[in-house]
């Protein structure tokens, strides 16, 4: 299948369209056109006194300019090119993204300006399009779609039409331009990879309207789509142009996926046996989907353990980290550079702490909440007796030894102690219990707000409240484990803003780099004035690469509505998983898109049916499942995964816990 995406420059040439139908009429195989708006979108808005404002080639859409954009691309253009089509004897309807939910979308965030209605699309229904061409009808698409809100949004016609090539798996998208390809020193660039494309694009020889066609191209090419070319309307027909390959090796990636069975075979061999993996074997993923080496598509609830906010493939996170690896990746903490401290101005600017130290995982940073309570405690005391730290049944805080030590469940600790000496238990929601256990030798309190391993269980605001007073009374200091549940997750952007009670140090790690390694320890200035040169340090944190990548996330779920549509379809799934109303539902706890779902009996039999059935899933503990997709998930999906679940129920019966 061929996707052709046009311009309305083009589109106002009669001539054009002819040729475009010709086109059409002499290729074999079935075609799809997606169309921007050109200039009279813009003429429309001025002729109105609407401001017209673009930015990197997007138009800044507000609420009349989106109506302007919709007129003109859902009616005027898009009737131009059916008519223009249907004259030259090709059977055509023109449709836009919304119809039939061609194209769902959320809104686009950028981090220097509010692009308004502008959005991102983030799934495809390809077989809105296969419908039609197995009609031999040619579907004629206004980008224009629909999001998660209901609003419709304006999205980049260059950006759609790749998405839906690689929905499609088109073998050919070709960008149709008013200049014959990317043009450097009056010379048509025959092939351009990825690299040399962002270069072009830093040196501001690609500029305006065709920095989205280059980027939306080479995200075509690196998922999959044969041939990707910039080319004019003479190039439709000829192989003329700028083709995009793969990383300077050709137009694809050679298929180098080996068998389910040798990749378990080899893991088995030359892998330490720290996990029991299921099957499948996945390849890629996209948005909310993971497709294993079958080619099946699941439905992640998982977000690899709470991390992958921002979904898989994220086109805004995997520009920014290509370009940054293309640029530096590593010069160590030796030396000064810039990602790293945009990062921690945002993380300062946005909670209760003054400072950060950057490691590489959750379990690195709570190591560093330690040594830095003690160290407090050491310089504000006097005293080298002011040393324990209170963590609570039913939590967990890492692997590594310290972290170890302050993680409850006896499964994990025993095999490995003697651990790190001076924790001490409480019981979480328990006043009494903290009162007792934290002392004035107790240094630290480590609590998550909601315990993620332990069972999604949430620390009441009560609780929390009466905790600070107890740490403040015995001069400890506060620690809140936001690793899982941080960063938007609970539909906060912090898990403490709920409670209102401001911890002394808080930890992060799991969703803030997207995937890549990353671990901060956010700390009061109190704290930090502490800590000095040689006291604590890490080779590999805070590289330019990872940084970058965390801007991109903490950009996105950092904004208002992003948050907010956290908030309202975690309360979504928390109903509909309460309208199952299985007789083992014991409760559903948790907040946002951190959802725990008790059940009388033990779950890995519903796990294991539900994946079969597309859905994958992750306990907390024997009994409680524990639901943590990426923050993107709609209701749509939501409702997706309650069904696949509805029908897996079945597989606990006469299940009990052991």
């Amino acid at each position: 299948m061929k996707i052709l995406k046009i311009g309305g420059d083009q589109i106002a040439d009669n001539a054009f369209l002819k040729l475009l139908a010709s086109t059409i009429a002499t290729d074999d195989a079935p075609t799809a056109i997606v169309h921007g708006g050109g200039n009279e979108i813009a003429e429309l808005q001025k002729r109105l006194e609407i401001k017209v404002v673009h930015f990197e080639g997007l138009r800044v859409t507000d609420q009349a300019s989106l109506e302007v954009a919709e007129m003109i691309l859902s009616g005027t253009i898009n009737k131009k090119v059916v008519s223009g089509l249907i004259a030259a004897g090709i059977d055509a309807i023109g449709i836009s993204g919304i119809d039939r939910g061609l194209f769902r979308c959320t809104k686009k965030s950028h981090p220097s300006v509010d692009l308004g209605l502008v959005g991102e699309i983030h799934d495809v229904r390809p077989e809105v399009v296969y419908d039609l061409v197995h009609n031999n009808i040619t579907p004629v698409i206004s980008p224009i779609s629909l999001g998660a809100d209901g609003k419709h949004y304006n999205v980049n016609a260059d950006e759609a039409a790749a998405a839906l090539a690689v929905a499609v798996k088109a073998t050919k998208l070709f960008f149709v331009s008013n200049v014959p390809g990317i043009i450097q020193d009056n010379n048509v660039i025959t092939t351009l990879d990825p690299a040399t494309a962002i270069e072009l694009i830093e040196q501001k020889v690609i500029k305006s309207g065709m920095v989205p066609k280059i980027l939306s191209a080479i995200q075509a090419v690196k998922e999959g789509v044969d041939q990707v070319r910039i080319v004019d309307g003479k190039g439709l027909s000829k192989d003329t142009g700028t083709t995009i390959i793969s990383n300077g090796s050709g137009n694809k990636l050679p298929n180098t996926n080996k068998d389910t069975s040798d990749v378990v075979t080899a893991e088995a061999k030359f892998v330490v046996s720290t996990y029991s993996r299921p099957l499948p074997v996945f390849t890629h993923g996209k948005g909310v989907y993971l497709f294993d080496t079958e080619g099946r598509r699941y439905l992640d609830f998982t977000a690899g353990i709470a991390v992958t906010a921002l979904g898989h493939s994220d086109k805004q996170w995997v520009e920014a980290v290509s370009r940054q690896a293309g640029k530096l990746t590593h010069v160590s903490n030796l030396y000064h550079t810039e990602p790293h401290v945009e990062l921690a101005q945002q993380l300062t600017e946005s909670s209760f702490a003054d400072r950060v130290y950057f490691c590489n995982s959750g379990t690195e940073a709570n190591e560093a909440a330690f040594k830095f309570a003690r160290k407090w405690a050491r310089a504000n005391h006097h005293t080298n007796v002011k040393t324990r730290i209170v963590a609570f049944e039913g939590s967990f805080h890492g692997r590594t030894t310290g972290s170890l030590a302050a993680t409850s469940k006896t499964k994990y600790r025993s095999p490995f102690e003697p651990l790190m000496p001076g924790i001490d238990f409480a019981t979480l929601n328990d006043i009494a219990s903290a009162e007792k256990t934290i002392t004035n030798e107790t240094c630290a309190v480590i609590v998550e707000p909601i315990q993620g391993e332990g069972g999604v269980n949430t620390a009441s605001n009560d609780f929390l409240s009466e905790l600070r007073k107890i740490c403040d009374k015995n001069k400890a200091l506060l620690i809140f484990d936001e690793v899982q549940c941080g960063l938007a997750r609970t539909g906060h952007l912090w898990a403490y803003q709920n409670s209102g009670i401001r911890p002394d140090i808080m930890t992060l790690a799991k969703p803030l780099a997207g995937g890549l390694p990353i671990g901060a320890t956010l700390v009061t200035e109190d704290v930090a004035q502490t800590i000095h040169p040689g006291d604590h340090g890490s080779t590999f944190a805070a590289g330019p690469l990872v940084c970058k990548a965390a801007n991109v996330v903490f950009n996105r779920v950092s904004q208002p509505d992003f948050i907010a549509n956290v908030a309202s379809t975690g309360k979504y799934l928390k109903q509909k998983l309460l309208q199952l109303e299985p007789q083992q539902l014991v409760d559903v706890r948790g907040s946002g898109l951190l959802i725990g779902a008790e059940f009388s009996c033990a779950i890995d039999p519903l796990i294991q049916a539900a994946a079969k059935r597309g859905l994958l899933l992750i306990s907390a503990g024997e009994n409680v499942l524990r639901l943590c997709p990426p923050l993107i998930v709609t209701m749509a999906q939501v409702d997706e995964a309650i069904e696949i679940i509805g029908e897996s129920l079945g597989s606990m019966e006469n299940n009990q816990v052991g």
